[in-house]
């Protein structure tokens, strides 16, 4: 279509649009329908299967277009049938792609399985601690190719919660949705998903733990949320929590994968429960659409399920600090959690202990208050290696009491190198310029109490460069803006314009792109990590 008609098209796509949002792709069969001739409501139903309202108003949209001044005119109504003036038949043909080849199958090209093998190599083992059960490529194709056929991914801002099925390098790379982001629980995912090149067209990555709550970047942001939640009535409704926190708007849409044995109707209808109680309704389920390597509990297939918001308050409480089946957390959860570990720190830390939820520390927009000379006590047991590092990036303290799960690099005669992409292995690879961990004088069964202390004894001081560390809940441009308009060590300082953007090209040229609501706790931690060993331009 040539320049002049451009608003117009936009004006007749989105007028369109608006009534079904993600839903337009059923409304082709009307619009081809119209575009062919005379089509009266009824016929314009029968085609499409979308509802009389929703005819009538994609009509309304129709005819508001056509009778904008700068619009094509020509929608007419006569003897119940509505006709189209051979301009505005002609936009909807260009704007509907209704002479072009359909783009439907993109996801089933053989083409996508080979580079899911590609995306795939390196990714770590499937950890059981977080119910992974990974997907074939087949599977998560599958899963694609019946979105792609039912909803409309044109211009869409897409969310996947659960990075590890690549459904969002699939998204990104087809590039029909305007953008997509996908959050993660697991750093290592993140940090592989990060090193698969897609000359610039890749997702967006942020670190999540649905128990913590989404990264205010993301909320009320995506039009479809694509979810795999562990298979359990907490991890269900925790996930569709944040999915819920995530949708943009009452059109949008959240496509859940989930299945359950046959002998197991009880577990499915108790999971099956909590997306009723999430206030959402089951707008369509389509059987066995996702296939597993394993996962033989459930026969290793799984449904999909479509969900629409209905504007009502969900039931859901806090998320449940277990949420998965497997692993020494689900262990855990058939008793009450043992507070001998949680006492014992508060003790340690004397009597101007402050305890404070992880939940707390890591999550919410800003970083809990302190009393004067207070020293936190943190309860970190059930870290899936993401929240220490976070903990200590977040803490402006000059020491704290921890109490963690046992290690076992500590308890072991020959300990194994800890892995460095998160937990106290990162800690010691990339935080040790600010932080010292030490093991407690006290000591209690079945967890590890260390005290944290902070190198320069002050917070938030640190090292030469952007104060990063102790300003975790921050945005590391604004961190980094404000450092590089202070520094004596630039004459002239910039303005404040000036360091914004070289904050933001500095942070680009780390691969760790930041957008407003973004805090530094949100990042992937090999981005951190890239970050404090870079923290400032060049140029300063």
């Amino acid at each position: 279509m040539n320049d002049e008609h451009g608003t117009n098209e936009e004006q007749v796509i989105s007028a369109t649009k608006a009534p079904a949002g993600l839903a337009t792709i059923a409304l082709r069969p009307a619009v081809a329908l119209l575009v062919e001739g005379p089509a009266s409501v009824g016929e314009l139903v029968a085609a499409s299967g979308i509802s009389r309202r929703g005819i009538e108003a994609l009509l309304a949209g129709l005819t508001t277009a056509a009778g904008d001044e700068e619009a094509t005119p020509g929608l007419s109504l006569a003897d119940d049938r509505w006709e189209l003036s051979d301009p505005l038949r002609a936009e909807l043909i260009e704007g509907w792609a209704l002479d072009g080849p359909s783009e439907s199958g993109a996801f089933t090209d053989p083409e996508l399985h080979t580079r899911f093998e590609a995306w795939s190599l390196g990714l770590d083992a499937p950890r059981r601690d977080l119910d992974h059960r990974p997907a074939t490529h087949d599977g998560v194709a599958a899963r694609l190719d019946v979105l792609d056929r039912h909803l409309d991914l044109r211009g869409a801002h897409v969310l996947v919660l659960g990075g590890r099925d690549l459904d969002a390098h699939a998204l990104a790379a087809d590039g029909r949705a305007e953008e997509v982001a996908v959050v993660d629980v697991d750093d290592s995912v993140l940090a592989t998903l990060g090193s698969t090149g897609l000359d610039g067209r890749g997702p967006l990555l942020r670190w999540c733990d649905v128990r913590v709550g989404l990264p205010r970047s993301l909320a009320d942001w995506a039009d479809l949320v694509i979810v795999n939640p562990p298979f359990t009535p907490e991890g269900m409704a925790a996930f569709l929590a944040v999915a819920t926190d995530a949708l943009a708007g009452p059109d949008g849409r959240v496509a859940v994968t989930y299945g359950f044995g046959e002998t197991r109707a009880t577990l499915g209808w108790q999971v099956q429960r909590e997306m009723m109680r999430a206030a959402f309704a089951i707008s369509a389920m389509w059987p066995d659409v996702v296939t597993y390597a394993g996962a033989e509990a459930i026969g290793g297939r799984a449904d999909l399920y479509l969900l629409a918001p209905t504007g009502r308050e969900g039931t859901q409480g806090e998320a449940a600090e277990n949420l998965y089946s497997q692993g020494p957390a689900a262990a855990r959860s058939a008793i009450e959690a043992d507070s001998a570990p949680l006492s014992a720190a508060t003790e340690e830390a004397g009597p101007d202990a402050q305890v404070i939820g992880v939940r707390r520390l890591i999550g919410g927009d800003q970083a809990p208050k302190l009393r004067s000379g207070a020293v936190p006590v943190v309860d970190l047991r059930g870290d899936p290696g993401a929240w220490l590092p976070r903990a200590l990036l977040a803490l402006a303290a000059p020491s704290a009491v921890l109490v963690c799960d046992v290690d076992t690099a500590d308890r072991s005669a020959d300990p194994e190198q800890r892995d460095t992409t998160g937990g106290r292995g990162w800690v010691e690879a990339h935080l040790s310029r600010w932080w010292r961990l030490e093991p407690a004088q006290r000591a209690v069964a079945g967890a590890d109490l260390l005290v944290a202390r902070r190198i320069d004894g002050e917070a938030p001081a640190s090292p030469a460069g952007p104060p990063l560390v102790g300003r975790g809940h921050a945005n590391p441009r604004n961190v980094i803006a404000e450092w590089l308009t202070r520094s004596s060590e630039i004459d002239p300082p910039p303005t404040r314009r000036q360091a914004r953007a070289a904050a933001s090209d500095h942070l680009a040229s780390l691969g760790a792109t930041v957008r407003p609501g973004d805090s530094l706790l949100d990042l992937p931690l090999d981005r951190i990590a890239a970050l404090l060993t870079d923290p400032a331009p060049a140029s300063s």
